[in-house]
């Protein structure tokens, strides 16, 4: 049953960031890809218990979903990402 549900899982997850990579930028696919490393080692301490589990992962799963939210805070006022974006130099060909 858990072989099939990982497999099921993965799956998904494969097919989420194909669909996600096109759509946004490369800060956010990480972003992402953070999010759900954490999520694998929430549902990782769930099922299979609390080994691992001290305060220094818990802390630092917690300041990881705050600056993920932070940075979605951010990203999503009107000019975020263009914010902090290096400028460009653009030559004009004659």
């Amino acid at each position: 049953m858990f072989l099939i549900l990982s497999c099921t899982i993965a799956v998904g997850t494969n097919f989420s960031q194909f669909i996600c990579i096109g759509r946004f930028t490369a800060v956010s696919f990480q972003v992402l890809g953070h999010m759900k490393t954490i999520l694998v080692l929430i549902m990782g301490f769930f099922f299979f218990g609390r080994e691992g589990l001290n305060l220094h992962v818990v802390i630092g799963m917690i300041i990881a979903v705050v600056g993920m939210m932070w940075y979605g805070n951010a990203s999503s006022k009107p000019g975020g990402k263009e914010r902090w974006s290096l400028p460009t130099s653009k030559t004009e060909s004659r």
